[in-house]
């Protein structure tokens, strides 16, 4: 398994506007930004929710809507990026900034939330969120500009299960039209989390935001900034595939900041108890975990966790298991049985799933999860053309078909935009997987 470190301090950072004037009111800007510091003692990071503080108010103050997330466990992170694509649609700017840790595994790049425990790099699908799901969530928003950053961070938190240093990771191309794609430092080098509040990186991107310069100087200041700052041992890694230019600063002096609202991982109510006591020694079912909200899914998948002693960074977490007397925090990172492991999979598909839309979908989560042969088994052949269509119909694609495109008008959630789409990885798997039965006899 080749394996490297993603630069993830993350710093994803914004965007826009068309400057027919620079007094002009500006259109819709939306940004993402999230910052993970609270990992587990020895993979913690200094800087990267107050980098991700200042980041937003930058952007708000120029016009941004912003979502704020900040040591967010993986079905926060998702549910953000769900959010994210209605709330963007068409609009003139779409960021988004990462800062965190970040790992590249077989040639795919992913972020790594706070309550990532993968006990071997099969799992990390099912542990951390690919960085293709964000280029894909940009790029499903149809913004005239998208703008992804990544910050990398000091340390490798996998480095003792062989990760090492990242070369060009194969999902981090511009490949849509108006993308720009950030990196705090070049591939193959490490960046800097700074020894003041914020990293050289989250320096540059606050210290230059606000100037009424186009997009490109900007990002050449911020450059400047970062070798300056770190003599020379970093440099700021561009692509970008913009056709247009665009100005941060060209909204009217006049116009209000924009909103920021934090999205926070769902809080238990105090009086809510054990919600699955068998879950460490009899699978769960589907039927088990259908209609269970949120809220109810985090605690039952980490419930399974504190049963066998895992100390929580989470202090809603540490406080609901800490009025059970069975609970015995002993460990970052405890040994599951095999039906643990399966149970927490399976709580954990049902929770990625609670943002997504639903109607009309055969798998409303075959853009986050790989399919198995057990899931297509017993479909029809319609269905199987429906099961891969609507992977394509998700990422808006205009289908040639008649019958085709009249299935899936049906659904609001479908907005034909394009001839051909980029599927993420998973995606590209499923679609694969489903031809093979498509095929077979």
């Amino acid at each position: 398994m080749k394996l490297g470190w993603l630069f993830t301090r993350g710093a994803l950072a914004s965007t826009l506007l068309a400057g027919l004037s620079v007094l002009a009111q500006a259109e819709q800007r939306i940004a993402l930004v999230i910052g993970n510091s609270s990992y587990r003692p020895g993979y913690e990071l200094r800087n990267p929710v107050a980098d991700a503080r200042a980041i937003a108010k930058n952007l708000s103050d120029l016009g941004f809507a912003v979502t704020v997330v900040m040591d967010s466990d993986l079905a926060t992170a998702q549910r953000a990026l769900d959010s994210f694509v209605p709330e963007g649609i068409a609009a003139e700017a779409a960021l988004i900034y990462y800062a965190g840790h970040g790992a590249m595994i077989d040639g795919r790049s992913f972020m790594l939330p706070t309550d990532f425990s993968m006990s071997n790099f099969d799992e990390i699908d099912k542990e951390a969120l690919a960085t293709d799901r964000m280029l894909q969530t940009l790029s499903s928003t149809h913004a005239q500009v998208k703008m992804l950053l990544f910050d990398a961070c000091r340390n490798n938190p996998l480095e003792s299960r062989g990760a090492t240093v990242i070369e060009k990771p194969e999902d981090a191309e511009a490949r849509t039209e108006d993308m720009l794609i950030a990196f705090s430092t070049a591939q193959g080098m490490v960046a800097l989390d700074g020894s003041g509040d914020h990293s050289p990186f989250a320096e540059g991107l606050i210290n230059n935001l606000g100037k009424p310069d186009e997009l490109s100087d900007i990002m050449r200041a911020v450059s400047l900034h970062v070798r300056e700052r770190t003599e020379g041992r970093q440099t700021v890694w561009l692509e970008n595939s913009l056709t247009k230019s665009f100005y941060f600063a060209a909204v009217s002096p006049a116009s209000p900041p924009g909103k920021v609202t934090d999205l926070t991982p769902p809080e238990p109510d105090a009086d809510i108890g054990v919600i699955f006591p068998q879950s460490s020694e009899e699978l769960l079912s589907e039927a088990d975990l259908a209609g269970k909200d949120s809220t109810t899914l985090r605690i039952a998948r980490n419930e399974i966790f504190a049963r066998n002693g895992r100390i929580f960074n989470d202090p809603a977490l540490r406080e609901h298991f800490g009025k059970f007397d069975w609970y015995r925090p002993l460990s970052y990172e405890p040994t599951l049985n095999a039906i643990e492991k399966k149970n927490v999979a399976l709580i954990r598909q049902f929770e990625m799933t609670q943002s997504a839309p639903q109607a009309g979908f055969l798998f409303v989560d075959s853009d986050r999860r790989l399919l198995t042969a057990a899931d297509l088994r017993g479909l029809s052949k319609a269905e199987l053309r429906n099961a891969r269509n609507e992977i394509y119909a998700r990422r808006g694609r205009k289908f040639v078909r008649k019958e085709v495109s009249n299935y899936f008008k049906q659904f609001d959630w479908y907005r034909p935009q394009f001839g051909e789409v980029e599927l993420t990885f998973i995606e590209a798997q499923n679609v694969a997987l489903i031809q093979k039965f498509e095929k077979a006899p």
